[in-house]
């Protein structure tokens, strides 16, 4: 079994980005019978998409898991569903802030995710960790992600479970902003992708 795991690179206003130092880390884990590939997506209209997309096609995961940054969030959040919108809050990292535009012109509203979400929550929870079941995962290029990854393997005849899980900011980067917000320390963040890696290996 493969599960393919992602998290992006920075992004304004950000100067790091936990969801890339959580992916890097978990390349090559194994889990039970499964062993994980990972990635670092760009934070690119075009390009994040379609690496993913490349990904799919070669790594041939039987899972994915697709890890983000949510500045106002305080726990872990599993997304439940992605939808067909583009309407970036901020510039990506190639400087284009898309309004009002669909991720796939064709595609449907709207896509569950796959992966045993409810069942990671409540893991997370029991072990101690703040987590909750979101019902959106915004309208920048994690819900893009999301959305064109769950659209591609809509096609297949047996897809991959597809998923997708936020984390809050890092402690360091509460405190370099200055501002008022929540935070996380990136070993407990860790924890809790080592029980959604589980749960999604036991199938």
């Amino acid at each position: 079994m493969i599960i393919l795991v992602t998290g992006f690179e920075p992004f304004t206003p950000y100067k790091a980005n936990p969801s890339e130092e959580l992916a890097r880390g978990f390349d090559g884990y194994r889990v039970g019978e499964a062993v994980v590939r990972a990635t670092v997506l760009p934070v690119h209209h075009a390009e994040a998409s379609a690496r993913m997309l490349a990904l799919l096609d070669t790594v041939r995961p039987d899972a994915v898991l697709g890890l983000g940054l949510a500045g106002s969030r305080a726990r872990i959040a599993l997304e439940r569903v992605a939808v067909n919108v583009m309407d970036y809050a901020v510039p990506d990292n190639a400087g284009c802030q898309t309004q009002d535009e669909p991720c796939v012109p064709s595609g449907p509203a709207a896509y569950f995710t796959t992966l045993p979400s409810r069942t990671i929550v409540a893991r997370l929870v029991d072990a101690g960790i703040p987590a909750y079941l979101s019902d959106t995962a915004g309208t920048y290029l994690c819900n893009q992600t999301l959305y064109t990854t769950l659209h591609a393997v809509a096609r297949h005849d047996a897809p991959p479970r597809v998923g997708f899980m936020h984390v809050p900011p890092l402690p360091s980067m509460v405190a370099a902003s200055g501002l008022d917000q929540p935070s996380m320390d990136l070993t407990l963040m860790r924890r809790a992708v080592e029980i959604a890696l589980d749960v999604i290996a036991a199938g």
